[in-house]
């Protein structure tokens, strides 16, 4: 079937009338403007080492943001050029930042969206943001760190112990022999052991993020309606732990199945499964007419006439545009090739350097947070004497745990938190040996001095990073606020025989006579 070409050009003429009428309304700039951001948002997101993972959320964030938009395109107030100006210094300030930025800055990624947006908003609504609060308490909702929420079901309700205790219990009537001892799952064919991050508490979240959204756009929600979704969510994504958990603990004997299972691919089924079985009871609780029963405003909405504030409008989303596909186009993200392949140590000749496989590393880190990006293995000699230097370059951690330690036995691990040292403008560091070599290990910190725990780390923030000279450099793009970076470091000597209490002075003195041109690498990665 084939559409006449007379057909054609009445559908290209009402289409160019529709158009024309469009671009008289300030509603057209802003879904416009906010799309565009939401684009480089989503672009950054996708990049970013951390949030890559949520990028569905964001994207069913800034989707509920723009209907929202949409919604209240009659209720545009005449706003000023004094907010117009402030609020197009406050958007650009942010969007000019450097991509590479938002990944090792987390207090920009949160905080630069709700800026930017609040520039918007002061271009688009003056003065009368309260009337818009929905648009944005949902950016709030995007960007809040919900990470404690995790602490929370860890350490506050013992999820893990809980589900291993369900899970258990059911496979138990299902006629496995199976019982529950703490976190773990036994079963005659093997056990598991149940971690966080195993659990229904990623659906739960997951599920609570959807929630909220549904509750800030349906305004026409009973408070039973909203605890009947609240207690879905909770419900819905326990249970679904709970059996994914039950099912590993069956194939726990069978390699194949349980990675399968136990990996991204798995458990993104069970993300779906739950998404899904959340939509139907949705579904039954919040009948899908609500949606469509919004109240309606039958008021002409007003032609802008003002043609100086529609040229203004239309020169600053092109201007976001053109900066948007800048940034894009020209990417510098996070060079993870970052520690030099030559470090110079006094009267030791360099004869080996090795590059640490991330992947392998990335599984020793404590938090979901904290990143390897890069390591390498350093190895000297010095008159028939070896000396071991190994580092690791870690961005957004708190500066815990210590991927050296994690490698060693729990009681050597503890024993060794006994021996931590302090040297003056150099800082803590930890020394420990076994049957055949001698450590040390410390983090070496941006500005500061080495840190072994989180909190001589945050410390070290609170002192050196978040000070008053920092603020306008930070503010312009040009700095990290608080720098959650770290270069773990350990430097080892074998014992030969000798007692670790002789071989001790040796790498105390290479540590702090090396401290500060080590703490220089990261200029070279920044």
């Amino acid at each position: 079937m084939f559409i006449s070409s007379k057909k054609l050009s009445q559908v290209k003429q009402a289409s160019f009338i529709y158009f024309k009428s469009l671009i008289k309304y300030e509603y057209f700039y802003s879904l416009g403007i906010f799309s565009t951001f939401a684009v480089l948002h989503l672009h950054i997101v996708i990049n970013h080492p951390i949030e890559s993972e949520n990028i569905s959320f964001y994207l069913l964030y800034w989707l509920g943001i723009l209907f929202l938009i949409w919604q209240d395109r009659q209720q545009y107030n005449q706003t000023n050029w004094f907010c117009s100006l402030l609020g197009f210094g406050l958007l650009f300030t942010i969007i000019f930042r450097p991509l590479h930025l938002w990944n090792l800055d987390l207090l920009l990624f949160r905080s630069a969206p709700i800026i930017a947006a609040f520039g918007l908003g002061l271009m688009f609504f003056g003065l009368g943001l309260r009337h818009h609060w929905r648009l944005f308490l949902l950016l709030c909702l995007m960007v809040f760190p919900y990470g404690f929420v995790n602490e929370f079901f860890t350490y506050g309700l013992h999820l893990s112990e809980l589900t291993a205790t369900i899970s258990a219990f059911s496979l138990h009537y299902l006629g496995f022999n199976a019982i529950a001892q703490d976190s773990l799952v036994k079963l005659p064919t093997g056990q598991v052991q149940v971690l966080y991050f195993c659990t229904g508490g990623v659906l739960i979240i997951w599920l609570l993020k959807l929630t909220l959204l549904i509750m800030v756009i349906v305004t026409a929600l009973t408070w039973r309606q909203k605890l009947g979704l609240i207690s879905c969510a909770v419900c819905t994504g326990f249970l679904i732990g709970c059996i994914r958990v039950a099912l590993l603990a069956v194939v726990v004997n069978n390699h194949s199945l349980f990675e399968y299972w136990h990996g991204s691919t798995g458990g993104s089924l069970f993300m779906a499964l739950a998404t899904i079985i959340y939509a139907l009871f949705c579904n039954w609780i919040l009948p899908l007419e609500l949606l469509y029963s919004t109240e309606k405003n039958n008021s002409v909405i007003p032609v802008i006439v003002n043609h100086k504030r529609i040229l203004f409008l239309l020169v600053t989303w092109v201007g976001i545009i053109l900066t948007s596909v800048y940034l894009i186009v020209n990417k510098r993200l996070l060079n993870t090739l970052t520690l030099p392949d030559l470090i110079a140590l006094n009267s030791w000749q360099q004869v080996k350097v090795k590059s640490w496989n991330n992947q392998k590393a990335n599984s020793l880190a404590d938090t979901k947070m904290a990143i390897l990006q890069s390591g390498k293995d350093y190895t000297y000699l010095r008159n028939g004497q070896h000396l071991e230097l190994q580092m690791r370059y870690f961005i957004n951690t708190k500066g815990e745990s210590n991927p050296f330690l994690d490698q060693i036995s729990a009681n050597l691990a503890k024993d060794s938190q006994k021996n931590i040292r302090y040297i003056k403008e150099i800082g803590y560091y930890l020394l420990y040996s076994d049957t055949k070599q001698a450590y040390l290990t410390a983090c070496i910190n941006p500005r500061g001095g080495g840190t072994i725990t989180s909190a001589q780390f945050m410390q070290n923030r609170y002192t050196y990073d978040l000070t008053w000279n920092r603020l306008l450099p930070w503010f312009l793009g040009k700095e990290i606020l608080r720098d959650n970076r770290c270069i773990w470091t350990q430097l080892s000597i074998p014992l030969n025989g000798v007692v670790d209490s002789k071989v001790y002075p040796v790498l105390e003195s290479f540590w702090s006579e090396n401290y500060m041109a080590w703490q220089s690498l990261f200029i070279n990665i920044y």
